[in-house]
Order: C-alpha cells, then sequence, then structure tokens
C-alpha cells in the first residue's frame, strides 16, 4: 500500500473512530506527510510511489535524525516527541486493523522530557473571581461566569466544554456527561454554584435570541453572539479576559483551570485514581503529575512552619 493512502486511512480513524482534537490530527498528518516527503525527496523520479514496504527502522531513525541534526531550524525534545508518537501510533493502527504486520516504529526511543509542573491558580483567588462583579450583569457575563466556575468545578476539557449539550447537564443533580479523548463517556460532578449559574445564563438565553430574533442553536449549552456553538478560540479569549483579573502568568487557558481543579483536589486529600476518573485519564501515570504538585506544597509548608525548616 502507498504510503499516502495509509496516511488517509490513519487520519480518519483518529478523526471517526479515536475523537481526536483538530490540533492532534492536525499533527500527527504533518509529521507523516513529512516523513512521505523525506523519503520522496531520496527518490530519484518526479512521481516517487512510496509504499510501506519500503520503510524500515533505519528509515524512520533517518528521518528523526533530519531534525535533531538541522541547521535551519532547533527543534525541541517535545517535537521529537510527538514525531515518535504520530509514528508508533500510525503502525500500531495498521497492525492493528491487519493493513501493515511489520512495525518499524516499534523500537524508537523517546528522548527524555524534563518534567514541568502543570500551572494553576491558587484557590483562594479563583473564589475570589467566581465572587466577584467582574462578569456584570448582562447575557454575556451569565455566560462567562457560569463557564469559569465549571470549568474550575468540573476540570473538563476545552473540547468537551464546546461541544455540551443541554441533555448531558443535569442542573438539579449538579452533574454533566461529556465524551473524551477515544469517545469515553465519564459522569461528572459539579458545583452547587456552577449549576446555578449555567441555569442563570440559560434561563435567560433563550428570551434573549427570540427577542433579537436570531435563530440559535438550543441544543448546546453555551452560545457565541451569533447564537451558534461556541469555538475554541473564543473559549481561550474568554478565560484569559478573566484571569488576568487575578493573575499575572502568561498563561491563562481554559487547561490552567483544569489544573487549579486537579491540584486542588490533591490538596485537599482528593484519591489519585478517583482524580484519575474525574480527568479522562487513560492512564494514572499522568495524573501522578499532581502529586508532585502536592509535595511541593507540602515541602513549603513545611519550611515555613518547623523550626529546623
Amino acid at each position: 500500500m502507498k504510503l499516502t493512502d495509509a496516511i488517509g486511512k490513519f487520519v480518519n480513524y483518529l478523526i471517526t473512530e479515536r475523537n481526536y482534537s483538530k490540533h492532534t490530527v492536525f499533527g500527527y498528518s504533518s509529521d507523516l506527510n513529512e516523513l512521505y516527503s523525506f523519503i520522496a525527496r531520496k527518490v530519484e523520479s518526479k512521481n516517487p510511489r512510496v509504499v510501506l514496504e519500503y520503510i524500515d527502522e533505519r528509515t524512520l531513525k533517518d528521518f528523526l535524525a533530519s531534525y535533531v541534526q538541522s541547521e535551519e531550524h532547533e527543534y525541541s525534545r517535545k517535537t521529537i516527541s510527538r514525531k515518535i508518537s504520530a509514528l508508533k501510533s500510525f503502525y500500531k493502527f495498521l497492525n492493528r486493523k491487519k493493513i501493515f504486520d511489520r512495525n518499524p516504529a516499534s523500537g524508537l526511543i523517546f528522548p527524555k522530557l524534563q518534567k514541568k509542573l502543570p500551572h494553576s491558580v491558587e484557590e483562594k483567588k479563583i473564589l475570589e473571581l467566581l465572587e466577584s462583579s467582574y462578569f456584570g450583569d448582562d447575557i454575556w457575563g451569565l455566560r462567562d461566569r457560569a463557564i469559569i466556575d465549571l470549568l474550575y468545578t468540573s476540570g473538563i476539557r476545552l473540547s468537551e466544554l464546546v461541544s455540551l449539550t443541554v441533555d448531558k447537564i443535569d442542573l438539579a443533580g449538579c452533574t454533566v456527561k461529556v465524551k473524551g479523548k477515544g469517545k469515553k463517556e465519564r459522569i461528572i460532578p459539579i458545583g452547587s454554584s456552577a449549576a446555578g449559574n449555567v441555569a442563570a445564563y440559560l434561563n435567560r438565553r433563550d428570551k434573549y435570541f427570540q427577542d433579537r430574533n436570531i435563530n440559535y442553536d438550543q441544543s448546546v449549552v453555551f452560545n457565541s453572539k451569533n447564537g451558534q456553538r461556541m469555538y475554541p478560540a473564543l473559549l481561550n479569549r474568554i478565560t484569559y479576559k478573566y484571569l488576568s483579573k487575578i493573575s499575572e502568568s502568561k498563561k491563562k487557558s481554559p487547561h490552567v483551570l483544569r489544573h487549579s481543579f486537579a491540584t486542588h483536589m490533591m490538596n485537599r486529600g482528593a484519591d489519585l485514581r478517583a482524580l484519575k476518573e474525574l480527568l479522562g485519564h487513560s492512564s494514572l501515570s499522568t495524573t501522578q503529575i499532581y502529586t508532585h504538585v502536592s509535595k511541593d506544597r507540602l515541602k513549603s509548608i513545611y519550611k515555613k512552619a518547623h523550626p529546623k525548616g
């Protein structure tokens, strides 16, 4: 099979079966298309026919080495790691679907990455923000307050909030059902304040759009000003706007609120396995990063409180 055809099948699989984000799909497809271009440049033909059988482990290692040794750009270890992830996922897919029976990517080794602790905002500051008058009382202030509160009290991802529909949120029971990576559904409890803020927004929403004769999407929880489903860039702007009121950090994305949710849960003694389920992580090792955050906090408390600290 031609490499380009195999890449097309893999990208379709990521979108339709794995429910990967557009960002991840774009990254993986770009990496694999770069592999095609790398091999094609070696073939002395105007229209090279690059087939899977042509590619062995040495080819993949040479491809990765071209980035390590690049004189034009300095590629980070994280970038190299993502390319290795793309290759490994690609060949696992080919093997699993019985498209190709070899896996030349199995021996590739990830470069050692320096673990960065996730950035979070202080618990006190977020609570002060949610109780502040920064949001205003119009429909968009109600919407934004509900968004910030829901992100912080549930820990859901940006993509999960954007696609959240009215039938998946139980305001009386204070829960939401979201579909995460790999199309796995999970039910998450939310704060009563978040449920109240979402209800306040939804109660005002219908009249707002109907009074202005705007055709709006009634199936989703959060709308943009034109009545349609929110989009990621808008959600990023909203969180940046309000987190700027309480934080001087450069990072003010929805993911910061997700990290804050997890960090504050751990600080208050949450069980690691329970937190894994709430966050929708596929592996406990991903959740364990928050234990390091708690250890740092404990060390800080120890140094301040102990006479020999």
